[in-house]
């Protein structure tokens, strides 16, 4: 022990020798005439570039930290933490500690090093990476990118989704947001037959679409109208693909905003990575149907006076889909409608709202997603009966679900249900209701 220690300490104090009597000219000699008889190269990633942060570095951070225990070489010091905004605690190297990656093969042998300058008054911190020379065209064109992607993806899936309003009626967004802790995924969510897959797969396939979006030449968005009854879970599913894609919510009152330019400022300070919300748009502002001739009054109970200032149409078609659309990316559009046929034909073409999603009354497969998610029963001897009233009468699957939740028993829950129905059925008696128009997924007029 006694020589370790000396052995140590003679290595100190030659190295500080060195470094006091050698000028700084003899070492850089010394290293560069060492460094050409190594297989090895050294490749230093600062915390900062150019008088600006390195998003290498702190992509590094997230990439390595994520992969701290699943190496071989485990780090022998790793740091742990957690905010408010992210979901599951974050891992990182302690100083001075080292983690091999293995990429295509090769292995990429990093340290993390920091050193506190007492004139700046500043910690510097850096990460080496060194590498067999035989793979430098492999880390410059295939590794870095790897780890910047590979980060992102990391950032993405760990932060928490945020829920963004209008400030009080002014012309901005609130400051932070607020956590989005909705439960609804589309797990629970109930939707008819095919309709729920098809939106899904319709999501997955525009997260994974930023490469096919740049060749086709067109902005990274896309456009959803929801449109149905009230009650038929147009919110929900919103929950549901924010959860599932998780990505924020900005929640935008068009009454709320004063002018066309408030809207363009509203829509340049979004996050990517986001979901813009715009529910009852048909009676938000005065957006009426040109072609059915409608008037403000018709929809618009509260008219703005004659002197104040409102979103017009042509705002609104122009945020949504002109220049300013470009000015962020991953980005997808929301409207929400009882009544479809007074929004504006200009509102509804592709490229606006790309796939329109009619929510209709509760369907029999509704209600048996209810019953599982509520009951958890699959069938029951009651099934046709309700089948049946269900055929008979138009309920929403609100209403069904509220009907499931007064009492948990199933017996007893499905009875209270065919009651409920039949007493629908017989006030529409007097009557004619309108025809219900099923759960359907429509592309826009002049979608590819």
């Amino acid at each position: 022990m006694g020589s370790s220690l000396s052995l140590i300490a003679s290595v100190a104090i030659l190295r500080s020798s060195i470094n006091d009597f050698v000028p700084q000219e003899m070492q850089s000699f010394l290293q560069e005439l060492a460094g050409r008889f190594t297989s090895e190269l050294t490749m230093v990633i600062s915390d900062s570039h150019e008088e600006s942060k390195n998003h290498l570095f702190h992509a590094l951070m997230m990439y390595l930290g994520s992969n701290a225990f699943s190496t071989p070489s485990v780090p022998r010091r790793i740091t742990v933490g957690k905010n408010e905004n992210i979901k599951a605690l974050a891992y990182g190297l302690d100083r001075n500690c080292k983690i091999v990656d293995t990429f295509l093969g090769a292995d990429m042998k990093w340290s993390y090093c920091s050193e506190f300058n007492s004139a700046l008054q500043y910690e510097m911190k850096w990460y080496e990476l060194r590498f067999h020379k035989r793979h430098a065209s492999m880390v410059r064109s295939k590794y870095l990118p790897y780890i910047i992607e590979m980060a992102k993806i990391i950032k993405d899936q760990n932060r928490v989704v945020k829920f963004h309003t209008t400030r009080g009626g002014r012309d901005g967004w609130n400051f932070k947001g607020i956590n989005l802790d909705h439960p609804m995924t589309f797990d629970t969510l109930a939707m008819d037959g095919n309709l729920k897959q098809k939106v899904i797969e319709d999501l997955d396939r525009f997260v994974r679409g930023k490469n096919y979006y740049r060749k086709i030449g067109k902005v990274w968005k896309r456009g959803y109208l929801l449109y149905g009854p009230p009650g038929t879970g147009k919110s929900s599913l919103i929950a549901a693909m924010a959860n599932h894609l998780n990505f924020d919510i900005y929640s935008l009152n068009l009454s709320a905003v004063s002018s066309d330019s408030s809207l363009e400022s509203l829509l340049l300070h979004m996050s990517n990575r986001s979901i813009l919300v715009v529910e009852d748009i048909d009676c938000s502002v005065e957006l009426q149907n040109r072609q059915a001739g409608d008037r403000p009054s018709d929809h618009d109970k509260t008219p703005r006076k004659p002197q104040e200032k409102a979103v017009t149409l042509s705002g609104l078609l122009n945020a949504i889909d002109g220049l300013l659309s470009c000015c962020g990316d991953e980005r997808v559009i929301v409207f929400t409608t009882n009544f479809k046929d007074r929004i504006d034909p200009a509102l509804l073409r592709a490229g606006r709202m790309d796939l329109h999603i009619n929510l209709s009354y509760c369907t029999f497969s509704t209600f048996k997603q209810l019953a599982e998610t509520y009951l958890d029963i699959c069938n029951h001897d009651l099934f046709p009966r309700i089948e049946k009233l269900i055929s008979e009468v138009q309920v929403s699957p609100a209403e069904v679900a509220g009907e499931l939740m007064k009492i948990r028993n199933p017996e007893t829950s499905l009875e209270g249900l065919c009651g409920f129905l039949e007493c629908k059925r017989e006030a529409a008696k007097s009557s004619a209701p309108p025809t219900s128009v099923p759960e359907s997924l429509e592309d826009a007029p002049g979608g590819v």
